[in-house]
């Protein structure tokens, strides 16, 4: 019999520990980024939120998730202070914008390698390239430079099979996004697994996707004894959403 892993099952077999427990709102991004997480219509679902929830379980901590497109989701989190906490983050992005404000970051939830997805036939074959597409609000970082100097045109899409259905009809040169949710949209969603790959020889970068908070350090803290001390719970997790960093 197959069987299945459960958040409920995980959570039952930790203790909770003594401190502080509080109620908490959790600003994500509302886009498909399956496996990793997906947030649509207020609903937030995924290999993060199973992470965080069982985080919160054992220290006795509630999560409530608000998902908002990513500009927005950074001035709810940055500007207007509406949220207590915001994944994913990383302290690269939007660096300019952070500038003066104490931001903590958690240690990675999982680490995500981005760059370009190509066609099949010009995988190790391009030598540069001038045009690719990629979510809404993200920035391809390692091509920042290319975008500044104009060398490089970038379309901004609302969704990732968007972007990978312009790099299958040959509209860009590639398409930027994390390989884990490339792959999985691919597979899951569009129900064409390899009709892009990704080309390790073009630019690339792996971050970690973290928590943050402008006023809660004591919890970044508590995750990060977690993501610590239950190594074999997150592996349980990154099985059961086939998560291989």
């Amino acid at each position: 019999m197959k069987r299945v892993l459960t958040i409920v099952s995980l959570c039952a077999a930790l203790t909770a520990p003594s401190g502080h427990a509080a109620s908490f709102t959790v600003g994500v991004e509302a886009n498909d980024y399956m496996p990793i997480s997906k947030g649509e219509g207020g609903n937030y679902s995924g290999y993060a939120r199973d992470v965080l929830d069982a985080f919160a379980a054992k220290y006795g901590h509630t999560f409530s998730y608000k998902p908002y497109p990513v500009n927005r989701l950074f001035d709810e989190f940055a500007v207007q202070k509406s949220l207590d906490f915001k994944f994913p983050d990383n302290p690269y992005w939007a660096g300019d914008a952070k500038k003066g404000l104490s931001i903590t970051y958690s240690k990675g939830v999982v680490a995500v390698t981005e760059g370009l997805l190509v066609l099949p036939t010009n995988k190790g074959k391009l030598s540069s390239v001038s045009k690719i597409a990629t979510l809404r609000g993200f920035t391809p970082f390692p091509y920042l430079d290319q975008i500044k100097s104009k060398k490089v045109a970038v379309t901004e899409v609302n969704a990732a099979e968007a972007a990978i259905k312009l790099g299958e009809a040959g509209r860009v040169d590639g398409v930027y996004l994390g390989t884990l949710a490339a792959n999985y949209i691919m597979a899951e969603t569009l129900k064409q697994p390899g009709v892009l790959v990704f080309d390790p020889a073009l630019p690339n970068s792996t971050n970690d996707f973290s928590l943050s908070t402008l006023s809660h350090p004591e919890v970044i803290k508590q995750l990060d004894e977690f993501l610590a001390k239950e190594k074999d719970l997150i592996g349980k997790l990154k099985a059961k959403y086939k998560i291989v960093e």
